[in-house]
């Protein structure tokens, strides 16, 4: 027998609350409490109710994404590049839906990307109901919560907010998963003698590269060896100090966590054209690597697919505003460790 089905007026009824909010909370329009319209898409998804989603595009209003993200230019196209692309394909076909994007490629770079989120703010706030970007520092996240409060819904890339909000959710790698692995790839490829590891651990103002980066220090650590720890970014930033150390010091292994300084260390190995035996890895996957698989400097890379944070962004913001689905648990991506063999196969 075929099982009968729920209607908006029996939601209504089990939930404590009139016809009229639950129409509200299901199709994304304002007048409800965060609270209310949770308990309310709890019982629309515990009793599997199928909302019209055509017929909820003719009756809202149109919505207004920001996506704000460092320009994908210069040393930082390696990274943001990737997550541009998954995210403006995305939302490509959005508008059928009446959801409409405004992409902000901020020159900031991403250690002060709260600027350009207190401009947006600022200009913006009053005709935006959905917020794309990363918040990896105490300041970004300042302007996060104040972005919740009024009630714009908000999507992270790759990040780390602590405070408890129905109006923030994250999409990010398994940064401490990122750097066990890292570690157990270095340490058997290694198969010697334990040395020297050259490590470096990016920004570790960025939560993103001080979990990812302190997880692979902990885990050699504890294989016995030692680091020799870079801090910072690109080349203006690293090349000089790491010149100095491969051609002074006995190095087994070297560690990037980011994309910016994987293209840099390998460029720069290759440059000098040292006779070496040592293991490299990187993170992340671009087109720029390919050449540096193929002549055996880079070794692998520890894939954290930042194009599909992108992509799944969009697809969780879609379903926060066309149908008022929040969903508040971190979206984690486990890394996947890619070389010369199956690097291609992710570009």
């Amino acid at each position: 027998m075929q099982k009968k089905k729920v209607t908006l007026k029996e939601i209504a009824e089990r939930t404590g609350v009139s016809l009229g909010t639950v129409h509200r909370a299901i199709y994304g329009k304002s007048g409800v409490s965060e609270e209310t319209r949770a308990r309310i898409m709890e019982e629309v998804v515990r009793t599997n109710y199928q909302i019209d989603e055509a017929a909820s595009v003719l009756k809202r209003r149109a919505k207004k994404v920001v996506v704000v993200l460092p320009k994908a230019h210069k040393e930082d196209r390696f990274y943001f590049r990737g997550i541009w692309k998954g995210i403006q394909d995305a939302a490509q076909n959005m508008d059928q839906y009446k959801i409409y994007y405004d992409f902000v490629e901020s020159d900031y770079p991403l250690s002060q990307i709260w600027r350009e989120l207190e401009r947006v703010y600022d200009e913006k706030l009053d005709e935006i109901d959905g917020l794309i970007t990363m918040a990896d520092s105490e300041k970004a996240n300042i302007w996060i919560g104040r972005f919740a409060k009024r009630g714009v819904f908000t999507v992270l890339l790759s990040s780390y907010y602590d405070e408890k909000s129905s109006m923030v959710s994250c999409i990010k790698a398994d940064h401490a998963r990122c750097g066990i692995l890292a570690a157990e790839f270095m340490d058997y490829g290694i198969r010697k003698e334990k040395g020297k590891i050259l490590t470096f651990c990016g920004d570790e103002h960025i939560y993103s590269n001080r979990v990812y980066a302190s997880n692979f220090e902990e885990k050699m650590k504890e294989y016995g060896y030692d680091l020799i720890k870079v801090e910072g970014f690109g080349s203006d930033e690293i090349e000089k100090k790491s010149r100095e150390i491969l051609q002074r010091e006995n190095i087994q292994g070297i560690f990037m966590c980011n994309a910016r300084n994987t293209y840099c260390i390998c460029k720069l190995v290759d440059e000098l054209n040292i006779d070496r035996d040592f293991l490299i890895l990187g993170t992340d996957v671009y087109e720029e690597l390919i050449p540096y698989f193929e002549k055996g400097i880079l070794n692998a890379v520890i894939c954290q697919f930042h194009w599909d944070q992108g992509t799944q962004a969009v697809l969780k913001m879609h379903k926060y505003l066309s149908r008022g689905i929040q969903e508040q648990e971190d979206h984690v991506m486990p890394p996947v460790l890619l070389m010369k063999s199956n690097v291609e196969c992710f570009l």
